[in-house]
């Protein structure tokens, strides 16, 4: 029988359920149930892993499998949380009032009485959520009255966030100015000259800018040395920098492939190879080399903390993983082989040589590593307190705990993970990361003090639940009304933190995540959630952190969508070019700058731009001093 017949009986029969008065015939039919859910899951992984059984034995006949279709996500199950996360951020006030500065000059012209502006005064920086908070508040600074009288003209000008629906013409530059003329012809005799009126037209120019250059050669005999005329900064080789800016901002801009690069000059009478065009996306890079390098530091140093993810990717046919490393200043990209803790830590320290370090908080780690009490004892009878180790120390160490190199191989990783960690928290010559952001994979536990987990990821596991009886589908359609009803809660204190409600933020998650609901997956799935409480609320201490973990998946598609162009890197400096250009791409939009204008103004050696590590040293004090 299929699920949707399952799904159509018991629907049938639930309304002779739901008239059961017998508690112990309640239990059993709660049981029956569950059973019903149990068995319809294990009759899918079967069906399943009978398919996959056909394909193989098809395919060693020399036959194809089934072929495989996704799903229809339109009609099918969608286990994306975005749409339900948007629509709860948009219920979440995000207009409010305030009054300053600019609010009280407005309400001076409009006559307001001075000392009700006096006594306003001592509202000013203060925000309100909605107008009637705003409104009780005035009625206790200024009386009823006074608040009948002029309320609404201090509505009106203490709106902090308004729509901006002014045209946006001031931001567009003009690069010529011509005069339309009206027929004289058409003017009867009474017309006159009232002026022009003003209408801007954007558009741009794809020209060649081939240029000869005639070089100055001078002979000296006495030296017997030639001297030659240089050409401009940026004018070296055969192309100039407009051409070399264009194909790095075609690539890591506009994600065009090498061929369709070509493509494109040959349209306009540029004669240039695919080699070229490689070598220019890969060679010569130092100088955004050390942008990326030193956007990193700073991201690092005056970012209190930091999101990260990776994804698959491709480097000459070996799989590995680009690692996506950000917050709201930066999205910074590594390619590793691997995508253990040690990898993440390589990274979290700008891959300096690794160091270890046995003291209190290694032996800590190592028993929340679940490494047995007899290794712990064998390592503190090896190891040193407090002394820093390199790679092959350590090596040295693990060879006498572990004498047979085919056994513990685990426990070695683990215990070498424990090490680092301890040895990245102790150290003092680079920025430590506080609080993390990420899902919950096991690589990113224990490396920071703090790890805050993504809400939307805690919600996809409740999307992927897939009930065939209607009173369990009816039960995980309302706990997901309630989780993102908390979660509007959650998001609207980030934007308006109060002490408070932190308080009843944290007794509302107590009492959510405690429901039961007789669907056991969903009741398991509820207690899972709850165990996460810490690591899920670390914003109430925090709420300048972000919910959710969307920013580093927005550079994980990046990566993807580069791989839809170009499935693989070939070489270790394709690979560390690609990295770079896409942290120099990404960061710069982040950071309100032109990508193409920042690679032009490199490329050119005009260096007429700041850095983009001086850019994020700038915002992150001006948020500071908020």
């Amino acid at each position: 029988m299929k699920a949707k017949t399952i799904s159509e009986k018991l629907t049938e029969l639930e309304q002779a359920i739901r008239i059961l008065k017998d508690s112990n015939a309640e239990q059993i039919v709660k049981e029956l149930l569950n059973l019903v859910e149990l068995v319809n899951s294990q009759n899918s992984d079967l069906k399943q892993e009978v398919q996959k059984l056909k394909d193989e034995i098809n395919r060693l006949k020399g036959e194809q499998g089934k072929p495989e279709i996704k799903p229809d996500n339109s009609k099918g199950k969608n286990i994306s949380s975005e749409p339900e996360r948007k629509k709860a951020e948009e219920k979440a006030p995000k207009e409010g009032f305030k009054l300053d500065e600019s609010s009280l000059e407005k309400l001076k012209e409009n006559r307001i009485p001075g000392e009700i502006l006096d006594s306003l005064k001592n509202l000013q920086g203060k925000r309100y959520l909605n107008k009637a908070e705003f409104l009780k508040t005035l009625e206790s600074e200024i009386g009823v009255e006074a608040t009948r009288l002029y309320g609404h003209i201090l509505v009106k000008y203490a709106r902090y966030k308004r729509r901006n629906r002014n045209p946006k013409n001031s931001e567009i530059s003009i690069d010529r100015e011509e005069i339309c003329l009206v027929d004289t012809d058409l003017l009867p005799k009474d017309a006159e000259f009232k002026g022009y009126k003003s209408k801007v037209v954007q558009d741009a120019i794809i020209k060649t800018d081939n240029v000869l250059f005639n070089r100055e050669i001078f002979w000296s005999p006495s030296q017997q040395k030639t001297y030659i005329g240089e050409v401009p900064a940026g004018y070296e080789g055969d192309f100039g920098p407009n051409i070399k800016s264009q194909i790095l901002s075609f690539k890591y801009i506009n994600n065009m492939s090498i061929p369709k690069i070509k493509e494109f000059y040959k349209n306009i009478s540029i004669l240039i190879s695919e080699s070229y065009i490689s070598n220019c996306l890969t060679k010569k890079l130092d100088v955004f080399h050390r942008e990326k390098s030193e956007l990193y530091e700073a991201s690092l140093e005056f970012g209190e903390w930091q999101q990260i993810d990776d994804t698959g990717s491709r480097v000459n046919g070996q799989n590995c993983y680009t690692h996506i490393v950000c917050n709201d200043l930066c999205t910074v990209f590594f390619t590793t082989a691997k995508k253990n803790r040690l990898t993440i830590l390589d990274i979290l320290r700008k891959f300096e040589s690794r160091s270890f370090v046995f003291n209190q908080e290694t032996f800590e780690l190592l028993k929340q590593l679940k490494i047995s009490q007899k290794l712990i004892n064998k390592l503190l009878n090896e190891t040193e307190q407090d002394k820093e180790l390199n790679e092959k120390e350590m090596e040295q160490i693990l060879n006498v705990v572990f004498p047979d190199p085919a056994k513990g191989k685990n426990n070695r990783i683990r215990i070498m993970e424990a090490a680092a960690i301890s040895s990245y928290h102790s150290a003092t010559g680079i920025p430590i990361v506080k609080v993390l952001v990420s899902d919950d994979a096991p690589q990113f536990k224990l490396i920071t003090d703090e790890q805050m987990l993504c809400w939307i990821h805690d919600g996809r596991h409740y999307k992927k639940l897939n009930p065939v009886v209607p009173l369990h589908q009816k039960k995980v359609e309302s706990f997901l009304d309630d989780y993102w009803e908390y979660y509007r809660k959650l998001f609207n204190y980030t934007q308006h933190p109060d002490p408070e409600d932190a308080v009843s933020l944290s007794a509302d998650f107590d009492d959510l995540f405690s429901k039961t609901t007789g669907y056991y997956d969903l009741d398991d799935r509820i207690a899972k959630t709850r165990a996460k409480k810490d690591n899920l609320l670390i914003v109430l201490k925090h709420p300048e952190i972000p919910l959710h973990n969307n920013r580093a998946e927005n550079g994980a598609r990046v990566e993807k969508r580069r791989a839809d162009v170009s499935l693989q890197t070939k070489t270790d400096e394709g690979t560390k070019a690609k990295d770079t250009m896409m942290t120099i791409a990404e960061s710069c939009k982040k950071l309100g700058v032109s990508t193409y204008q920042f690679i032009h103004d490199r490329i050119s050696r005009a260096f007429e731009l700041p850095s983009l590590a001086e850019l994020i040293k700038m915002k992150a004090e001006s948020k500071t001093s908020l």
